[in-house]
């Protein structure tokens, strides 16, 4: 089948990145690719683009992938576009494929009675977010045209009359909940590759929800890079919150993509924070003494910094840390070498709360010049930092940064810095620990379903901050 791709792409550093560059070799062998920018690429990049002999399109950032798709049509014009059999518009926030994607085109040509066709879908809900009731529809991410719809004049009017959206809510409202009911409306068939009824119950938006399970059972090749720092309470609103977790894991296990360079780039782009907390960079260890080999020849250093100062539980929880940093060692040096991306690895904050208060308000305050000396994102919820005072480091995750330990805020600066170069920062702390962490969640949501339970608590806080 001659088959059209329009890849539409964004990066606010103009920046072709490894898993685009992936994605777009995959799809060559399929189709001819057409790569659509809402910005300038570095010199670099178009190079790589001539060099695989990719057309592209440098357009204004404007109307977000609804203008990149439509000024892309327009700009190929009609005769050109009709011309092949089927016309696929992708979205650069796919990431992929994990799988050949011969399977999925052979599959789909097979389907002779479709007209349009998606990746995957998103069921029915209800959004004041996205204009009221939200129909079932293709996600847009993934939306391929054959060449019966391709050729009407109704396609061509629906992208000549579109209204360039102003935000991501107007782009879902004005485009991806409204094409596939628009054009099925006016007799169009279409369906998606992956099949996800029986799930329809379940959740709304499976490719978030349980990625790992459309690719691993049902052939779905891509997954989206959201699903690693997507914001994490709304994960907690529809999901046990473990599927980043879990893709990410069985992306490394069971494929060949390379998860870790994703991961990295991600990084440039994404608070620490708030990757961190989808991808449960935590780990537990045994509280049981072992022998530590030599860290400089494994490329690792122990680094210690100022500990953070707060309240005297805090303080004396931060010191047992310290103290039981020999015992972890060994432990900790075997996690840098199953874990290639692992740049920093320190013990998690205390339990107790004030802990988290006290780095929370800390963070607050040394944010503004942090900011001034590590281009990364940061928002105001506080990346994991090694406050007890010491942190086991990859020495190459942090580059000619070493010795950290000597500059101002070097407790936050360490997984700063480790993520500027691409590599994230995890935390550890024993069984036990783990164990009071769980149930001591377990206990707030318990505590926050009952009316009363909830009154006392805040009663207890606002006299605790009247003492105080």
């Amino acid at each position: 089948m001659k088959r059209l791709v329009i890849y539409f792409h964004y990066d606010a550093q103009g920046l072709l990145d490894g898993p685009c560059r992936f994605a777009v070799q995959a799809l060559v062998p399929c189709a001819d690719v057409v790569l659509v920018t809402n910005g300038s690429l570095r010199q670099q990049d178009r190079d790589w683009l001539n060099g695989e002999q990719i057309r592209y399109i440098e357009r204004e950032n404007v109307g977000l992938d609804v203008g990149a798709y439509r000024e892309a049509l327009l700009t190929l014009r009609r005769e050109t576009v009709s011309a092949y059999e089927e016309l696929v518009l992708m979205n650069y926030t796919l990431a992929g494929p994990v799988s050949p994607l011969q399977k999925m085109f052979s599959a789909m040509e097979s389907r002779t009675g479709l007209d349009f066709w998606g990746l995957t879908r998103h069921y029915a809900m209800s959004s004041r977010r996205f204009g009221g009731k939200v129909p079932e529809h293709i996600q847009s991410h993934f939306l391929a045209v054959r060449a019966g719809m391709l050729q009407s004049d109704v396609f061509w009017n629906y992208w000549q009359e579109m209204q360039l959206p102003k935000s991501y809510e107007e782009s879902i409202i004005r485009h991806e909940t409204r094409f596939t009911a628009h054009f099925a409306a006016r007799g169009f068939a279409w369906d998606t590759y992956v099949q996800t009824e029986d799930l329809k119950t379940v959740f709304v938006n499976p490719i978030m929800a349980c990625p790992r399970e459309l690719i691993a059972n049902r052939g779905c090749p891509f997954f989206k890079r959201r699903s690693f720092f997507t914001p994490y309470e709304d994960e907690l609103r529809r999901t046990d919150g473990a599927a980043a977790r879990q893709l990410y894991d069985y992306l490394r296990r069971a494929t060949a993509y390379p998860v870790e360079q994703l991961v990295a780039s991600m990084l440039r782009s994404q608070p620490l924070s708030v990757v961190a907390k989808n991808l449960h960079w935590h780990y537990v260890v045994d509280a049981v003494p072992q022998k530590t080999g030599n860290l400089a020849e494994q490329g690792l250093r122990l680094v210690r910094v100022e500990p953070m100062r707060a309240d005297t539980v805090t303080d004396w929880y931060l010191e047992q840390s310290v103290q039981q940093a020999e015992t972890c060692l060994a432990q900790a040096a075997e996690l840098f070498r199953n874990d290639p991306g692992l740049g920093v690895l320190f013990p998690a904050l205390p339990l107790w709360p004030q802990a988290a208060d006290s780095a929370a308000a800390e963070w607050r305050r040394v944010r503004p010049a942090l900011a001034g000396q590590v281009d990364v994102p940061m928002t105001d919820d506080p990346p994991t930092a090694p406050l007890a005072g010491w942190a086991l480091v990859r020495c190459e995750a942090l580059a000619q940064e070493l010795p950290v330990e000597t500059l101002p805020h070097a407790r936050w600066l360490l997984p700063l810095l480790a993520q500027k170069n691409g590599y994230y920062s995890a935390t550890l702390e024993t069984a036990a620990q783990a164990a009071a962490r769980a149930d001591y969640w377990q206990t707030c949501v318990r505590a926050a379903n009952e009316p009363a339970a909830v009154a006392k608590q805040l009663g207890r806080l606002v006299k605790h901050k009247l003492k105080r």
